[in-house]
């Protein structure tokens, strides 16, 4: 009988240790190197719903800013491009942002593309770079790069992209 209840106050005072909070999350993916005549691309769509999927999965409030295109890789870590969805972002309570950077290459000689559908679903980005920032007060917590080996199957890419983000959840706590 003693042992039952002290394995029940053992059980009750880990639970009330794990941080029982949801954190709101708030996130942005940014496309480099298409043509702005091109849609939004489906590995950025992938991206992008990867991001809400495991994040909302994991017990997070979240939400996310329409996908940004910009010419070129920006040079800061934080763009300025985003400033207003940011400060959008933490107006609407956001404790984290999450900044996805997808860069991609359009192929040599594909200056104008036949069909600028057909670019935008085959066309993989080369490198991603992902983000943590904690929003206040503000502060870069994590970054993750790496080149993308997305396969051709549409389910196994968004598997891909649910593992590497996952990766991202342990450093929300980091300060």
């Amino acid at each position: 009988m003693a042992k039952r209840r002290l394995s029940v106050g053992l059980a009750l005072c880990a639970l009330l240790a794990v941080r029982l909070e949801a954190a709101t999350v708030s996130f942005q993916v940014i496309e480099t190197g298409l043509p702005e005549e091109l849609g939004t691309s489906q590995h950025s769509g992938l991206w992008e719903s990867g991001l809400l999927d495991v994040f909302f999965e994991a017990g997070h409030i979240v939400s996310n800013a329409p996908v940004l295109r910009l010419a070129r890789k920006p040079a800061a870590k934080f763009p300025d491009e985003i400033q207003a969805n940011f400060a959008e972002a933490l107006e609407g309570g956001a404790e984290y942002f999450v900044l996805a950077l997808l860069e991609y290459a359009v192929p040599p000689g594909a200056g104008g593309p036949p069909s600028g559908a057909a670019l935008s679903n085959v066309q993989k980005p080369r490198n991603i770079s992902l983000r943590v920032f904690k929003t206040k007060p503000y502060k870069l917590l994590y970054e993750q790069q790496y080149a993308d080996g997305a396969s051709a199957d549409l389910k196994e890419a968004y598997d891909s992209v649910k593992r590497a983000v996952r990766t991202l959840i342990p450093h929300l706590n980091d300060l």
